[in-house]
């Protein structure tokens, strides 16, 4: 049987990868031509229900200290794989905010444009300008934003500077914002970055075969409102790279 697993839950998988296409391009538009706004919340029910079933399918162990802030509407995190975002969304509702390259992804990318996503083109100041008017708007919402504000993915063995641009719509309307710490431990330690020029159907392949994916959430205090968006850019920062410093050692290198 154990051999069988991959196959096993790579067939579940794209089950859910067709569910997931069928959900964002047929019964989410449909369910908002009939209910209009009151449909928001059965659709944000349908895309946790996903996220947290294809973790159960890959048996991603979450092993979460600290607890979410019901009053945060920015969170941030840093990024190690495309996994963050399946685990992070099955947590409860947000929109989040990502690399315009995450757009051109094979299926997940798809379903990242069909839920709602917020593109960011690094080094477009006019268009990260367009994305933060964005932010500023859903979070008047009272929507709550996801954002991974080093800009790209690491193999989690450093914290990259988190860009301030982003954290302003936070600072300029009021929003609380909570810093969250994720790493891998056991063999998704090596098997789950998501870096460089690593494709997404390969590497999803590659996690298939692991047994367990351990994935560590730290939710870390929520900052005091009233900071601007380079003093929340720096202590969220700092908040992840305190608990993050004794998981960083001993970390694998990747071929």
């Amino acid at each position: 049987m154990p051999r069988f697993r991959p196959w096993l839950n790579g067939t579940a998988i794209a089950v859910m990868f067709l569910l997931g296409v069928l959900a964002v391009g047929a019964a989410m538009p449909a369910l908002r031509l009939v209910f209009g706004r009151r449909a928001n919340r059965l659709i944000e029910a349908i895309i946790v229900c996903w996220d947290r079933t294809v973790c159960r399918i890959m048996n991603v162990r979450l092993h979460m200290t600290g607890h979410p802030d019901p009053e945060a509407k920015l969170v941030v995190a840093n990024h190690i794989s495309w996994l963050d975002i399946i685990a992070l969304g099955g947590q409860r509702p947000c929109v989040f905010v990502a690399k315009e390259e995450v757009g051109g992804w094979p299926i997940m990318g798809y379903l990242a444009r069909g839920i709602g996503t917020l593109f960011v083109r690094r080094g477009d100041a006019e268009q990260t300008s367009a994305t933060a008017q964005q932010m500023i708007w859903r979070l008047r919402q009272g929507q709550r934003l996801m954002l991974f504000p080093e800009g790209t993915t690491t193999i989690g063995d450093k914290v990259l500077r988190f860009h301030s641009r982003l954290f302003q719509p936070a600072a300029l309307v009021g929003a609380r914002v909570q810093a969250v710490a994720l790493w891998y431990k056991g063999d998704a330690k090596a098997m789950a970055p998501f870096v460089g020029e690593d494709e997404f159907l390969p590497h999803l392949i590659g996690i298939l075969q692991l047994d367990q994916i351990d994935l560590h959430l730290a939710y870390c205090p929520a900052l005091p409102v009233g900071l601007d968006g380079q003093a929340m850019a720096a202590a969220s920062r700092r908040q992840v790279a305190e608990v993050l410093a004794p998981a960083q050692q001993a970390l694998p290198n990747r071929a």
